[in-house]
């Protein structure tokens, strides 16, 4: 151990002195992170800003006992005086409780855990919490639950396991209360609030690297191990050490002594061995300003919390990350050891899992720590004899990369958008770390499923479609960008709202620039609430009565003095409401004709004149009236489309691409966009993004900060908000700066050459394979050529990485011959091998005919979740389709983009 150096305090000493705790909401993505800030004593002010990689760890000189307080919220067989509940239809009950203040001293973190069995999905219970420090609560914020994360079902450690949400951490505050609602469903038996207490260190010293780089820490472990897979400990031991010679070194890990693991809790009959045929990315949604010296004690409540709240047998993950770069050991059972933790549902057994510290769905992730990612990840991997590069892993039941995402084996956030974008970057550092070893002889024969390509040619992660513009022979890059969705609904208005006659959100009509609320009661009193621009909104700021009015809608600036106004029908007549300099409305009663009309529809400027237009719905007609810019419109004309399907029409610009779109939600609930095209039509339906069946008044602006408009409207007795996810189909063409004329081919292949970035091939008319290099901007190098005599391979496509080296492969069929594989080498293609059975499997679920469709490419998930999806194009229409990748076959198909037909080949 190294002498005392600057940091000698402790966690909740540190806290105490920090007397502040500061509640950061991101309400784009409804992620709350509670964070710790403040300097802690003897830290330098650059610990508290950009995070810089640490040579040392300021680590408790002995074990640390945590303690966790819990709280009942229901009873083991339900009920609670606190409850409040409604019977609504079916029987289900919407419920709600509301802890009582718990008085607190200093503690780490605080979580929600329910009754072992009783599985709950995430949008059917929503779990806040707030403080208060003094006479001031703070503000309402969410706990994070993900019902992906937890031992895998069927095993013991499964058994008394309970669901709940991710540990928050807290600072010094008085009290601290908690709210769970359910939507539709029973509030869970056994409902409980974890306090948790990570403890504080009687004395803590400062360690470099160099105290612990030449020891073992995984020596203990040899015994355990070798007992369970029947192995001789000395025996063992030598193979480990051969295996070494060819293995990435190993990054400094700091051992759970180090952050005062008190191995008395943890229940040391659980602790099993598996394989691990890859890894994957976690981030505990938490904190993200801490200090270095913080860090042992954040490991010790997540510890606690897990092992005594969760029923878990230890923490769930093998390895942590923080800020600074510094990996910290998890799991006990040896680092070398294929310990099967707690981390990826379904998939235990056969991974591993890292998890950075912090909330990555509000902020990005520093490079020290990616390349920490990159490091352990590489070493881990390069133990079990896995290449990180590669692309087809057979992890469980699915076939994954050798790094993922815990969202690619699940239906979750986790690892936070953020970090999710960086896999890539952590891909790239662990092929950079891998050692170069001589690949084993290739085989003769090789069996193949249907694996994807990555086909990520841009900045995102998102998948790619690269195309050669048939008029010159241009080759562009289509971007993909994870299909239109909308995030889960945040409740910004309690109760009452069921009691209004309508809502509707207005651009700005208090001068302060922000979207509006207006509401109108059943004795018509309409009133105008002030938008705070987080998506909640304030007081009445102005009244008016408008009885015997009806369709209230918000319509922007229609007569061209800079305010915004309203419309609405009167005795069957359209009336406008026509906003004053003193803040009330000019009413006028205008055209007749409405007495039909089931909704009217501020659709802002349709046409592309500069002038805010009205939309008119009946049953199963859309009619447009375009504005004068004078307060009135054009006569009603109809608008192309299928309009029958749907019982609520939106508009705003929700694809951000500055023109006005819709989205029309069917009478089932699936909520679909269409885009506008600026001529006072709009493109094909594209979706489901969402499901809204009993949300009522649907009206949408933007209101959270985001670039595409968000939705607002009324379920049961709650005002929500379902914010845009900001994710699209098919983004602008991007120049590759390369021509394909001459090829009769285009390869979405992946990365080929090995630098980390998506690559390009085609073939020519003369049998020449090339190779256009990807910098991951989307454009491509100048050709190369990689071989010759390709000419007679029939259907030669890109397939990903089928040998399992991770290298992607081509397959096709030379001429009289059998299905073949060219298994890729880092600079080109090796010599074929037969594939096993002669064919590959067919592509279930598509249809059976695929004559109508001149595009059938297999691409990776295009939503990052899942299995491998299809892209297909109508040979008639021009028309872009998606089927995606379920368990079993493929969904129906949605709709990727139109307009297609100016590009001849695609890859």
């Amino acid at each position: 151990m190294r002498p005392l150096q600057a940091r000698l305090v402790t966690l909740c000493q540190q806290v105490l002195a920090l007397g502040v705790v500061l509640v950061v909401l991101t309400p784009a993505s409804g992620v709350v992170s509670l964070d710790i800030v403040g300097e802690a004593p003897g830290a330098p002010a650059a610990a508290q800003a950009a995070p810089a990689a640490l040579m040392s760890a300021t680590v408790p000189t002995k074990a640390v006992t945590p303690n966790v307080t819990e709280v009942p919220l229901t009873g083991a067989a339900g009920g609670f005086a606190g409850l409040r509940g409604r019977t609504v239809a079916g029987g289900a009950t919407e419920a709600r409780v509301v802890s009582t203040p718990q008085p607190v001293d200093a503690f780490g973190a605080v979580g929600v855990t329910w009754q072992s069995g009783e599985v709950l999905e995430e949008d059917q219970i929503t779990l806040r919490v707030r403080t208060r420090s003094g006479d001031e609560w703070s503000a309402w914020e969410d706990l994070e639950y993900h019902d992906e994360h937890g031992p895998d079902a069927g095993s013991a450690e499964a058994a008394n396991a309970r669901p709940g949400t991710e540990p928050t951490f807290v600072g010094d505050v008085d009290d601290v209360q908690v709210e769970a609602r359910t939507d539709g469903v029973a509030l869970p038996d056994d409902l409980s609030l974890a306090l948790v207490d990570p403890g504080s260190a009687t004395r803590t010293e400062t360690e470099a690297p160099a105290d612990t780089a030449d020891e073992d820490p995984s020596a203990s472990y040899d015994d355990d191990y070798a007992q369970q897979d029947g192995t001789d400990a000395a025996t063992e031991g030598i193979t480990l050490q051969a295996a070494r010679k060819q293995t990435v070194a190993q990054p400094t890990i700091y051992s759970r002594a180090q952050w005062g693991a008190d191995e008395s809790i943890r229940n040391k009959s659980a602790l099993r061995y598996g394989t691990i045929s890859g890894g994957f990315v976690h981030h505990t949604v938490n904190a993200n300003n801490y200090t270095e010296a913080q860090v042992p004690a954040i490991l010790r409540s997540i510890y606690a919390y897990h092992v005594k709240s969760r029923g878990w047998s230890d923490i769930g993950y093998n390895f942590l990350v923080d800020r600074f770069g510094r990996i910290w050991e998890g799991r006990y059972g040896g680092i070398d050891k294929p310990v099967v933790g707690a981390h990826t549902l379904n998939y235990n057994d056969y991974s591993f899992a890292m998890s950075a510290i912090g909330n990555f769905d509000t902020v990005q992730p520093p490079d020290v720590m990616l390349r920490a990612y990159g490091q352990l990840f590489a070493w881990k991997l390069s133990l079990h004899g896995v290449n990180p590069a590669s692309t087809s892993q057979k992890i469980g039941r699915g076939t994954f990369q050798a790094i993922n995402g815990h969202r690619d084996a699940g239906s979750t956030a986790c690892p936070g958008k953020y970090l999710y974008a960086q896999l890539p970057l952590i891909r790239t550092y662990a092929s950079q770390a891998a050692p170069v070893v001589t690949p084993p002889p290739p085989p003769t024969e090789v069996p193949i499923a249907e694996p994807a390509p990555q086909n990520n040619l841009d900045a995102s992660p998102y998948p790619d479609l690269v195309v050669r513009r048939a008029a010159d022979g241009r080759g562009l890059v289509l971007p993909t960008g994870g299909l239109t969705s909308f995030q889960k609904r945040t409740v910004v208005g309690k109760k009452g709202w069921d009691k209004r006659a309508d809502v509707l959100v207005s651009p700005d009509l208090t001068g302060d620039g922000l979207p509006d609320l207006v509401t109108a009661d059943k004795s018509g009193v309409v009133r105008v609430r002030v938008g705070k621009g987080n998506g909640k909104f304030g007081k009445t700021t102005r009244k008016l009565r408008l009885r015997g009015y009806s369709l209230i809608t918000a319509v922007g600036d229609i007569n061209g003095d800079g305010r915004n106004d309203l419309v609405a029908r009167f005795k069957g007549r359209l009336a406008t409401l026509l906003a004053t300099e003193k803040g009330g409305f000019a009413r006028k009663v205008t055209r007749k004709g409405y007495g039909n009309y089931r909704q009217l529809i501020g659709a802002g400027d349709v046409n592309g004149d500069g002038r805010a237009d009205l939309l008119l719905r009946t049953k199963n007609r859309l009619f447009l009236q375009t504005g004068y810019g004078t307060g009135r419109f054009a006569a009603p004309k109809r608008v192309a489309g299928s309009w029958s399907g749907y019982n609520r029409v939106i508009a705003g610009d929700f694809n951000g691409d500055g023109r006005s779109d819709l989205v029309a939600r069917s009478s089932k609930g699936n909520v679909m966009l269409m885009p506008g095209r600026g001529d006072g039509t709009y493109g094909a339906a594209l979706g489901p993004a969402t499901n809204l069946k009993s949300m009522r008044w649907i009206t949408g602006a933007n209101m959270v900060d985001g670039a595409g408009a968000d939705l607002i409207g009324v379920s049961g007795k709650q005002l929500v908000v379902v914010a845009n996810r900001d994710t699209f189909e098919l983004g602008a063409p991007v120049d590759t700066g390369v021509s394909f004329a001459g090829m009769d081919t285009i390869l979405n292949s992946g990365d080929v050459n090995r630098d980390g970035f998506g690559d390009v091939l085609t073939r020519d008319g003369s049998g020449q394979l090339w190779l256009f290099a990807g910098n991951g901007t989307g454009a491509l190098a100048a050709g190369t050529v990689l071989g010759q005599g390709w000419a007679p391979v029939q259907g030669l496509r890109a397939v990903g990485d089928v040998t399992g080296d991770g290298l992607p492969d081509l397959i096709g069929t030379p001429a009289g011959g059998a299905l073949m594989v060219w298994p890729g080498n880092g600079s080109g293609f090796g010599a074929a091998i037969a594939v096993k059975g002669g064919a590959v499997p067919s592509r279930a679920g598509l249809p059976s005919d695929l004559s109508g469709f001149d595009w059938v490419l297999g691409v990776q998930a295009m939503t990052l979740k899942g299995s491998a999806d299809y892209i297909v194009r109508d040979r008639a229409s021009g028309v872009a389709y998606v089927y995606s990748g379920r368990k079993s076959g493929v969904s129906h198909p949605r709709v990727l983009g139109e307009g297609l037909g100016a590009f001849d080949l695609a890859g």
